[in-house]
């Protein structure tokens, strides 16, 4: 997959937070005008911290399912969190956004022929 491809599904990812998550745990964040841009950039993430520089095979710890499987385990927890104040509002929703962009940079590298190792190199 190319990068606007993970910023368009990063975009999405953000905006499906946005209409899905509890009124009462929201933040500003969860705006679509604030969310959509984050999820866009966050999209990215994961080719920004291993970029392929032309290589294939640069798919590594932070492209594998393990990551994929803890990530997936936190944004669930970030989930279920109930914040008691307006900074663990902001903090959850990060969370969520941030998450459920990242989590769908994997899903998409997934469904590609290289797919995702298992653990990969740290």
């Amino acid at each position: 997959m190319n990068g606007p491809t993970h910023q368009f599904a990063g975009a999405i990812a953000a905006l499906a937070i946005t209409q899905s998550d509890a009124e009462d745990k929201a933040s500003m964040l969860h705006h679509p005008a604030a969310a959509m841009p984050l999820g866009a950039f966050l999209g990215r993430l994961p080719d920004i911290i291993e970029p392929s520089l032309g290589n294939p095979n640069h798919r590594q710890f932070f492209h594998s399912i393990v990551t994929l499987s803890l990530l997936g385990t936190g944004v669930y927890k970030a989930y279920q969190w109930d914040p008691q104040n307006n900074l663990d509002k902001m903090l959850r929703g990060l969370l969520l956004l941030g998450g459920a962009a990242y989590l769908s940079h994997l899903a998409l590298d997934a469904l590609t022929a290289k797919s995702l190792p298992f653990i990969g190199k740290l």
